[in-house]
């Protein structure tokens, strides 16, 4: 396959715009050209099969033409932050001398034969335990890329279609397996979505990243954006049902970045921001935060978990913090900061702790002074000037 580029810059995709379509958008636009070769017809990216799309994704992006936004990892072996831009990293010679051809690394799904899933029941009784997919190509799993922009994902037969599943168990009905799949367990749906990733993704698909700390080596999907976005769309969807009429006035952030810590230093899960700090704000810019580290941490720390019910109870919480605001009056925020305030004293002892705090009361009073001197200095002044007046 030929590319030739005319992009003046990175293209970047619009917010409302299905995923991907920034490179779609850049050939509509006649700034790339695909070709069979180089003097080749044109191509069409659109009829693509989607696992070379993604390829041709991951190139683009490291040659400059699509956008890539940084992402934060930890090191596997020393835990140090990293930010880094995947496809930047995606080594080229492979792709520009023809070497796809290890079977494991340029290897993706056998789309011929029926993957084992957890148990999903069927519309018509019985359950389902396996999965069939098949190649789609781009144009085929439009509808699926536009339903992952939505704020929640509707699973549609036009979804099913999409993803090129030709059957779940007995049923091969678009729109009983959509039924099936709308009701179906996460377990379930992570192994369909792992199952579909790995048809239209290759491992050769990934950036070796080394820590710039310890040196070792990290593997970073890259493109690091994918189809299922199962934390995102899970997270928005629970948001939307819990949080009713407070959605006017407190918006939802994803954050991938290092967690911010409490009062003890512990990761946080969640936190809440209220409408302009206080109750007199006007509303409609609060934040509840979820952040995305904490909750792959203890996955990898504690193994697998019912990640999706941390979540909803994450959200719940949060929005808790957000009805004691409303008030006037959060308890919740009083107990957490004792709890904080109590382990410190058993970590410390009750005398140490007593000290710290009178120290830090003193650094606080000492950084009000130093912040409102002049205010103070105007205020003596005129107490005196009055007094003086008066006499």
């Amino acid at each position: 396959m030929g590319l030739e580029a005319r992009a003046g810059g990175p293209r970047k995709r619009a917010p409302t715009d299905p995923l991907f379509s920034e490179l779609l958008v850049l050939v509509e636009c006649g700034e790339l050209r695909l070709s069979e070769g180089g003097a080749g017809a044109a191509l069409d990216p659109s009829g693509l099969d989607l696992r070379d799309f993604h390829a041709l994704r991951a190139i683009a992006t490291r040659l400059g033409w699509v956008a890539e936004d940084p992402v934060t990892i930890a090191c596997r072996n020393c835990g140090q932050s990293l930010d880094v831009h995947p496809c930047a990293a995606l080594e080229l010679g492979p792709f520009a001398f023809g070497e796809l051809d290890d079977p494991e690394l340029d290897a993706t799904l056998d789309v011929s034969a029926a993957h084992p899933i957890p148990a999903v029941p069927l519309p018509g009784g019985g359950d389902a335990c396996e999965l069939r997919l098949r190649r789609v190509t781009v144009a085929e799993a439009a509808p699926l890329h536009r339903a992952l922009r939505r704020r929640r994902l509707a699973v549609t037969a036009a979804v099913v279609r999409a993803m090129g599943i030709v059957s779940l168990g007995s049923e091969k009905r678009p729109a009983a397996i959509a039924t099936a799949l709308s009701r179906c367990g996460d377990e379930a749906w992570a192994a369909i979505g792992d199952w579909f990733l790995q048809a239209h993704y290759s491992p050769r698909l990934a950036a070796v990243v080394l820590c710039s700390k310890c040196g070792a080596r990290n593997d970073v999907d890259a493109p690091y954006e994918r189809d299922f976005e199962a934390f995102a769309a899970h997270a928005q969807g629970g948001f939307d049902a819990t949080a009713g009429p407070s959605a006017a006035e407190v918006r939802l952030v994803l954050d991938d970045n290092v967690p911010v810590v409490d009062d003890g230093g512990e990761p946080l899960m969640g936190s809440y921001e209220p409408p302009g700090g206080d109750v007199t704000a006007p509303v409609g810019n609060g934040a509840v935060t979820l952040y995305y580290r904490t909750f792959r941490a203890i996955w990898d720390d504690d193994g697998p978990y019912d990640w999706k019910a941390e979540v909803d109870e994450t959200l719940e919480h949060e929005l808790e913090h957000h009805a004691g605001w409303r008030v006037g009056d959060d308890p919740m925020d009083d107990e957490e900061r004792a709890e904080i305030s109590a382990e410190r004293v058993r970590l410390v002892g009750r005398r140490t702790a007593a000290r710290q705090s009178v120290s830090a009361l003193g650094a606080d009073l000492r950084g009000f002074l130093a912040r409102t001197w002049l205010i103070w200095l105007i205020v003596a002044a005129a107490t005196l000037a009055i007094t003086v007046c008066d006499r």
